[in-house]
């Protein structure tokens, strides 16, 4: 493929993606450009020319699937994958493009984790950046994701009993609120909001969000936390014990199969509000979580 020809089906992508930017959070819609831009690649070494992102057919689906399938990628990254070219074959008005997964022979993923991941009470105190060290102490007392305790505008948030998280902030641009309930959390949110203006989030007034999500990397690393996603992990086993009174599955706590039916009640009770708090609209993926 010409230099020409990827330079065209890659701005054909970001032209998309521009054009839905209101529908998810930064994070999401650069993740899947990167993504897209590399299927583009994938299919030129397989021989296909594609000069625009609308130019995607079912034979370039197979061709991508197979491709996949030889270098042995998990069913989870297949069906990500998936995921992304059914979105763009949608805002195409061309949903039929991609066939079903099971047509493509990708099998179903295992959700349900054997080991816990959380990621429980992350010393903080010797990020010297006193913006960034709020937004990780605030990401682990509220179950946020990056994006979220980066963005979060303190005075906007705090509606006294509860957080609330604006669209613009999440993933998925679903707004949602997260119950304050420890003195713990309301310490750390008036903590932020003395250090910040009303108007302000808690990336500083002299950076971008890509320059302060970099200083988070950065200095997580630097504090050996390769991944801090372990802090949702954290958060949800927490809010289970408290909301249950009996410890996570993922932790050593009965499993549904050893549950009486008053306890199976109460277990898809608070799978469904943890969900709600951690910004999934499914109670199932609470598995990732509490086991």
């Amino acid at each position: 493929m010409s230099k020409t020809a990827t330079k065209s089906v890659n701005y054909s992508i970001y032209s998309l993606m521009m054009q839905h930017k209101d529908q998810m959070s930064f994070e999401t819609r650069h993740g899947m450009t990167q993504r897209l831009t590399a299927m583009a690649k994938e299919l030129q070494e397989e021989g296909f020319i594609l000069r625009h992102i609308k130019g995607l057919k079912q034979k370039h689906i197979e061709t991508l699937v197979n491709h996949w399938k030889l270098k042995d990628l998990s069913p989870a990254t297949l069906k990500n994958r998936m995921s992304d070219l059914r979105f763009v074959c949608r805002a195409q008005g061309r949903a039929n493009v991609v066939k079903s997964n099971d047509d493509y022979g990708i099998q179903h993923r295992t959700y349900v984790p054997t080991q816990s991941k959380a990621i429980f009470k992350a010393d903080f105190s010797a990020i010297s950046d006193s913006h960034l060290r709020l937004s990780l102490e605030l990401q682990q007392a509220f179950g946020l994701r990056r994006e979220e305790c980066l963005k979060l505008m303190p005075h906007l948030a705090d509606k006294g009993d509860y957080l609330w998280l604006k669209g613009s902030w999440t993933k998925g641009n679903i707004e949602r609120q997260i119950p304050i309930l420890t003195a713990e959390q309301r310490a750390l949110l008036d903590q932020a909001k003395a250090l910040v203006k009303p108007e302000h989030s808690l990336i500083p007034q002299d950076k971008n969000y890509i320059q302060q999500r970099h200083a988070y990397h950065r200095e997580t690393r630097a504090l050996g936390l390769k991944n801090l996603h372990g802090l949702r992990h954290a958060y949800a086993q927490n809010r289970y014990e408290t909301l249950t009174g009996n410890k996570p599955p993922i932790l050593g706590g009965k499993t549904r199969a050893e549950m009486n039916s008053n306890e199976r009640k109460c277990d898809l009770n608070a799978r469904t509000r943890i969900s709600h708090e951690l910004g999934h609209s499914r109670s199932a993926i609470t598995k990732i979580y509490v086991g």
